[in-house]
């Protein structure tokens, strides 16, 4: 797995980018993509921040159910991880932006979340969301898969791109017409507000490389076990291979010490999920990372639980 470039940032986790190097303050390369001071501008309707901080969290009645349960079989992909099974994740997103691809999660009829970076330069007309994909391009999957234009873009009113992990990154994307659910099609559950998961297991899941910096993408949908890690815990692990990140609070970090399971290149606006009570549960957004599933460098997803307030309100206003 990985996460999708998109032209001229390279702001993202999953990327293994080839842009010219600068040098930080501490002598750690990073990416000059020319766009650290760049921030999104929010929309007017978008200043007035206690219009949703802390306000309620919604779901689809319908959310969190999978089709495809016990179905993460043993085939080994996508860095570490595992073919997905058809219907497993069935509001897995596959968003094309131009020639770029990035993932994202379907949380009602009419709305995909996805991250920022992905989209924070594009507008509605380039954007195509496909649901119910499993294997790219395939025609004797055993459901059909569905490709809908995007009428609207929100990206978070604090997005902002930076050389390491872009702040706030994420997106919600308005479809142009509403979603009909099918047992391969349906939304996921949002997180309650600031709630925590450190210590726990989640699957992150797409279609993007199964290693850092190859060009080759699988076919088939991947999914990866990675476990909520401390956000000091992983200053301190990238820290040790020469890196040093700030892991704010709207991120959040997952992987092991060891490395060997990871999102990579093409994974970005992904979910980080998890079940729970028999439901699931979008808890992140593969956001960044320093190459893919390498040992001390976990990868950097955007914190739901910090943002869902205004996730709610942005799909329940335009609903």
């Amino acid at each position: 797995m990985s996460g999708g470039l998109i032209e001229g940032s390279c702001g993202g986790f999953m990327f293994a980018c080839c842009q010219r190097k600068q040098k930080s303050d501490d002598g750690v390369a990073i990416s000059d993509n020319g766009a650290n001071s760049i921030a999104h501008q929010p929309d007017s309707d978008d200043n007035d921040l206690e219009d949703y901080v802390n306000g309620p969290v919604t779901n689809d009645p319908k959310c969190g159910i999978s089709l495809g349960e016990g179905n993460l079989g043993a085939q080994r992909r996508i860095v570490g991880g595992d073919e997905a099974g058809f219907g497993s994740f069935p509001w897995q997103a596959y968003i094309r932006i131009g020639s770029s691809r990035c993932g994202g999660s379907l949380v009602n009829r009419y709305h995909v979340v996805t991250a920022g970076h992905c989209v924070a330069r594009a507008t509605s007309r380039q954007v195509q969301v496909t649901l119910g994909d499993y294997v790219i391009n395939s025609q004797v999957e055993p459901l059909p898969a569905f490709t809908y234009g995007v009428r609207e873009i929100k990206v978070h009113p604090y997005f902002k791109f930076t050389p390491q992990a872009d702040r706030f990154d994420v997106a919600v994307l308005r479809l142009d017409r509403a979603v009909h659910y099918m047992p391969h099609i349906g939304p996921i559950c949002l997180p309650e507000k600031n709630e925590d998961f450190l210590g726990q297991f989640g699957w992150a899941a797409g279609w993007g490389a199964l290693q850092a910096g190859s060009r080759l993408r699988p076919k088939t949908l991947q999914a990866v076990d990675v476990p909520v890690i401390d956000n000091r815990l992983c200053e301190r692990w990238h820290k040790a291979n020469g890196i040093n990140v700030v892991i704010y609070d709207e991120m959040m970090c997952a992987g092991y010490r060891g490395g060997g399971k990871d999102s990579c290149q093409g994974d970005s606006g992904g979910p980080l999920m998890m079940e729970k009570s028999n439901r699931w549960y979008l808890i992140g957004i593969v956001s960044a990372g320093y190459s893919c599933a390498q040992r001390g460098q976990p990868g950097i997803y955007h914190r739901v639980a910090h943002t869902v307030d205004w996730i709610s309100h942005v799909i329940n206003k335009s609903s």
